[in-house]
């Protein structure tokens, strides 16, 4: 991804119910994606091959009906999925899915990890379905997005909120110092322009993510 590293500084709080080691000030990176509008990213030629390689192939697949791509389409929707929830530790297979779709349809009640992962599936059918129809692509489709992922999540008051607090990925409970992913603080949100979607930040913070 495009972009730089700011070196920020997390503030001694005496207050905070923390071991002391975490009270401490210390230093983070935090990263701060460069804007989309007006970039023109560089395709090679070999790439390009290969993208017109793949759609011959994809119009081949569909000739004889038109809904011939569609349960492939299914299956590779549910298959990303799966192995994005199991970055944040959500473990489901293709059975667990199925089975879990199952009881939906029939009022049953769904394991909390599955309701999860099926919500992702969803959140992804919404946002090819907005990025396809939408004629502008910005922050009410993003939160909308955000939204339809956290429904089933344990914090799901946050869904479809843009975030007022600094979050991270991996480190400590208690502070972004040593995390692994720190996106850009709040403050920044002012810069961003509202016509580049991507540069609006929602408060995405399931069970690898710590709000503070």
């Amino acid at each position: 991804m495009r972009g730089r590293y700011e070196r920020r500084t997390w503030h001694y709080d005496p207050t905070l119910y923390a071991p002391a080691q975490f009270r401490r000030a210390c230093n983070y990176d935090t990263f701060l994606p460069d804007p989309l509008v007006g970039f023109e990213p560089r395709i090679t030629a070999s790439t390009v091959g290969v993208v017109s390689d793949a759609e011959r192939r994809l119009q081949r697949l569909g000739a004889g009906s038109a809904a011939a791509p569609g349960p492939l389409a299914r299956l590779l929707l549910r298959t990303e999925s799966i192995a994005s929830s199991k970055i944040e530790g959500l473990q489901a297979d293709v059975r667990d899915l199925a089975r879990g779709e199952a009881r939906a349809h029939t009022g049953g009640k769904l394991d909390p990890t599955t309701a999860e992962v099926l919500a992702n599936i969803d959140a992804m059918e919404l946002a090819i379905d907005e990025a396809t129809s939408a004629e502008r692509f910005g922050p009410d489709q993003i939160v909308a997005i955000h939204r339809q992922l956290m429904a089933a999540a344990p914090n799901a008051r946050v869904a479809g909120r843009i975030r007022t607090m600094q979050n991270w990925i991996g480190g400590n409970d208690h502070n972004p110092c040593g995390a692994d992913f720190v996106p850009p603080p709040p403050s920044r949100s002012n810069r961003y322009s509202p016509t580049c979607a991507t540069r609006w930040w929602t408060s995405r913070c399931r069970r690898s993510s710590r709000p503070r």
